[in-house]
């Protein structure tokens, strides 16, 4: 299991913070990377500048709804504390509000440098897995996104459950869900890599991706066992992924 903290150097950061923004950065290279490859009309369209500014603003947006997602996720606690909800340096951040926010931000951002969005949304499409494994591996690190408890060890193979602790440090046999996240996440990743390969699904391969991603983080919630609110039957973001799923499916069928 990772570490907590990871020290560099004279610095010491939370493994988590230090791992999603190794991804966010690479996420992005690898979106300037693609528009330069894109074809003649978006080379026309974007430059450089343009493309990072757009970038940024997707940044900005997803951050802001993830970390609204987070705090409504997690209600009881903030609305008690509501002083806290804008203290990102104490942590939590929601992904849903992040993939969410993070196109409202391109559209918006992309509207007033006009450049085409579908294209630019395409290039950041391996950011979605990249950030995901990011994400789950700094949970593990952090006792977030943690099982339910099970009986036994015994009655279930090792990749299914293990000895793993809850965010009050309690170790305890449960399923491993932040494995499940990791594996599901690198599956993505495998899928972005073939969609840029064969290329398959211009501008609309994000939204593939992302109907995968929120099927199966739908899937892994059955097996979470850290504390959110549930509605007929369902966590909260359960619900969520709900939400992306349908928006990703009308998206994909809908095209660009």
């Amino acid at each position: 299991m990772p570490s907590l903290y990871t020290t560099i150097g004279p610095w010491t950061l939370q493994t988590f913070t230090l791992l999603l923004a190794i991804a966010i950065l690479a996420s992005a290279v690898i979106g300037l990377h693609r528009a330069r490859l894109a074809d003649g009309e978006t080379r026309s369209l974007l430059r450089a500048a343009a493309a990072a500014d757009v970038y940024l603003g997707a940044l900005i947006g997803a951050v802001i709804l993830a970390r609204l997602g987070h705090v409504l996720l997690s209600w009881d606690y903030f609305g008690n504390n509501l002083g806290e909800a804008f203290h990102l340096e104490l942590g939590g951040l929601n992904w849903h509000g992040a993939a969410l926010g993070g196109v409202i931000g391109l559209k918006l951002a992309a509207r007033l440098r006009r450049v085409n969005a579908d294209s630019l949304l395409d290039t950041l499409m391996p950011g979605l897995p990249l950030i995901g494994l990011a994400g789950w591996w700094g949970c593990m690190a952090a006792a977030c996104g943690y099982g339910q408890e099970v009986p036994t060890l015994a009655d279930y193979p090792p990749l299914v459950a293990g000895e793993s602790a809850d965010i009050f440090g309690i170790v305890a046999p449960r399923y491993n869900t932040q494995l499940f996240g990791l594996l599901l996440s690198a599956g993505g990743l495998l899928l972005a890599g073939l969609l840029l390969w064969r290329g398959w699904l211009r501008r609309r391969r994000f939204w593939l991706v992302l109907v995968l991603l929120s099927a199966g983080m739908f899937v892994i919630g059955f097996y979470r066992g850290d504390a959110v609110a549930t509605l007929i039957g369902l966590r909260l973001d359960q619900w969520f992924d709900l939400g992306l799923l349908a928006l990703g499916l009308w998206r994909l069928v809908k095209g660009s």
